[in-house]
């Protein structure tokens, strides 16, 4: 085992222990006896300001080669966003889609795609700037985290609090794993956070003004957030259903505000909903030279919901498994491209303190639904959004087959209740306050050191490092004459790679290019243009590949050095083999 793993094991125990001394002190005295003076709002700002600097060192140092390469998903959604940029069509042939076909089923969501397309007329294309948009919104989400927290702990039960509370639940996600390694790759779920976190923070002012602008910007933001991953589609309205019904009880909104609220919220939505009115309620595509909404050529919802067959019961304990191993330690079962082992979501270690605060906000949410409403309705309106939340991602969690990129919204929530953990803690002791502080302190300086110096060791064939460079070289040499011919070996979906790093014409992909299965779930290319991709064959130095270059594996290489009839450029893990 690593160093990481025995001080998991130790800190798991020190977690232990420390909730159970808070409880037995708690007992043994008047809660709120162990008076906390708050720190200064200069201090508070300072630390906010330095917090806000590590967030932007941890997610923008390295950002090109730490994951080095391009997922499948990542390549996808650069290559889209350079279609549309340059050519007004994506790779299907649709003029600006509202949800693009992309692999077929989709798979590729919409907010994503269009982000980038303005970052690709801005900047061009590239690893750095593809990257760059999960980055900005990944330190802007810590940013506008502090505020949501300052909204929730202004309610007096927090009195001399606010600003400790604040500054340590936003310094705990900035530094989060899950956060981090989110934050640094281009999957169109990694920005979620951040649109959950501006949805909520706007719905939590909105409580706090009651104006009817107020709710209506929320659901407006809400709405906008519904296109930025599929799993929003099912966690936003319930967020909404279940705290508008609590904010309603407690008096927070009224009917009149609701129906306004819910109108922006339709109109915003209204071009997604007819993408789904065609793709399931079987309305005719919409097709036009301006906008386009298509029909997948096959859809997911089997793939994703769980079925009422004989293997529902199976599938429902295992869902419940993999969410309680969220909640706690963490699933290694994920792709590693979304937790680093050791160190996974909230750290590894943390969930005795996250349990006590959500033991807290649940406390609270059904405590609240039995007082006048006049009590604590803000907080406790407050509080109850976080709940709504949990609930949701729950729910989502159970109902499909889920994994860490579907429960996206579910950490934001988390870190709320971890922070409500430490204020249990910091309200009956100071010093197993601090002793928590200097535990997660500790881990991640260790992590930051095995993020940067191991992470890509483990994430190979993830990213697919040089792979690439090596098409790109490759496509340089053969031009547009010569034939291409690139390996499958260690690869998933190499032609969507191959069409980002070329800047290939999505036009000319459109008309020549070749699927293994037309039908697929996730339709890959057997060839384009000039491009073919499949097994290097045994006769690749016969007549008919004479005048092929070749994009080949570290593990094919030697066969093309041993002939010596080749010129071979090694670019890493993969290499360019072509005859003058």
């Amino acid at each position: 085992m690593r160093i990481i793993d025995y001080y998991n094991y130790i800190m798991t125990a020190a977690c232990v222990l420390t909730c159970a001394a808070a409880v037995v002190i708690y007992k043994k005295k008047s809660a709120g006896k162990n008076a906390v003076s708050d720190m200064s709002d200069r201090m508070t700002y300072l630390l906010l300001t330095i917090t806000i600097c590590i967030a932007t060192f941890l997610r923008l140092f390295l950002l090109g080669c730490v994951p080095n390469g391009l997922q499948q998903d990542e390549a996808s959604i650069g290559y889209e966003a350079f279609a549309l940029a340059k050519y007004g069509v994506d790779r299907n042939g649709y003029a600006y889609p509202v949800h693009p076909l992309a692999f077929g089923s989709g798979g590729n969501s919409e907010l994503m795609i269009y982000l980038n397309m303005i970052s690709v007329k801005l900047f061009g294309t590239g690893i750095v700037k593809l990257r760059l948009i999960p980055a900005i919104l990944g330190i802007a989400t810590v940013f506008v985290f502090f505020f949501v927290l300052k909204e929730v702990f202004s309610a007096p039960a927090f009195a001399g609090k606010k600003n400790t509370l604040s500054i340590v639940g936003t310094a705990f996600l900035a530094v989060c794993p899950w956060h981090v390694i989110l934050s640094r790759w281009s999957l169109d779920s990694n920005i979620m956070p951040f649109l959950q976190i501006i949805g909520l923070y706007t719905f939590l002012v909105a409580l706090r003004k009651k104006t009817a602008k107020s709710f209506a910007l929320s659901a407006a933001l809400l709405a906008i957030g519904m296109y930025g991953y599929g799993a929003g589609t099912m966690v936003i309205p319930m967020f909404i259903v279940i705290a508008c019904i609590y904010a309603l009880i407690k008096g927070a909104l009224n009917v009149k505000k609701l129906i306004i609220s819910a109108a922006v919220f339709m109109i915003i939505f209204m071009p997604l909903f007819l993408f789904y009115a065609v793709n399931y309620l079987g309305v005719p595509e919409i097709v036009t030279d301006y906008f386009c909404i298509n029909k997948l050529t096959a859809t997911r919802s089997g793939e994703v919901f769980l079925t009422l067959d004989s293997s529902l019961p199976q599938k429902l304990l295992n869902n419940l498994k993999v969410l309680g191993l969220v909640l706690t330690v963490g699933n290694d079962e994920d792709m590693l491209c979304h937790f680093y082992p050791g160190y996974a979501t909230l750290f590894e270690f943390t969930f005795p303190i996250t349990f006590t605060g959500l033991f807290l906000v649940f406390k609270d949410f059904f405590v609240g639904l039995k007082k006048k409403a006049e009590d604590d309705s803000e907080y406790l309106c407050n509080n109850a959004a976080f709940a709504a939340f949990l609930i949701a991602n729950i729910v989502l969690s159970i109902a499909v087959e889920t994994d860490i990129s579907r429960m996206v919204t579910l950490f934001i929530p988390l870190v709320y209740a971890f922070v409500r953990g430490f204020d249990f803690i910091l309200s009956n002791s100071k010093r197993l306050a601090a002793v928590l502080l200097i535990m997660v302190l500790l881990a991640d300086i260790s992590f930051v050191k095995d993020y940067f110096t191991d992470f890509n060791s483990k994430v190979i064939s993830i990213f697919m490092p040089t792979y690439g460079d090596a098409v790109a070289r490759a496509y340089e040499i053969a031009g547009d004459d010569r034939q291409v011919y690139s390996t499958y070996d260690g690869l998933s979906a190499p032609f969507i790679v191959a069409l980002y790093y070329t800047d290939y014409n999505p036009i000319a992909f459109n008309d020549t290019v070749e699927y293994y299965d037309d039908e697929a779930m996730f339709r890959t290319a057997k060839s384009f243009g000039n491009f073919v991709f499949a097994d290097i064959p045994e006769n690749f130095e016969s007549e008919e590949y004479e005048n092929t270059v070749f994009v080949v594996s570290s593990a094919e290489v030697s066969r093309f050095e041993e002939t010596g009839n080749y010129i071979v450029e090694n670019m890493g893990g993969y290499s360019v083999a072509y005859k003058e």
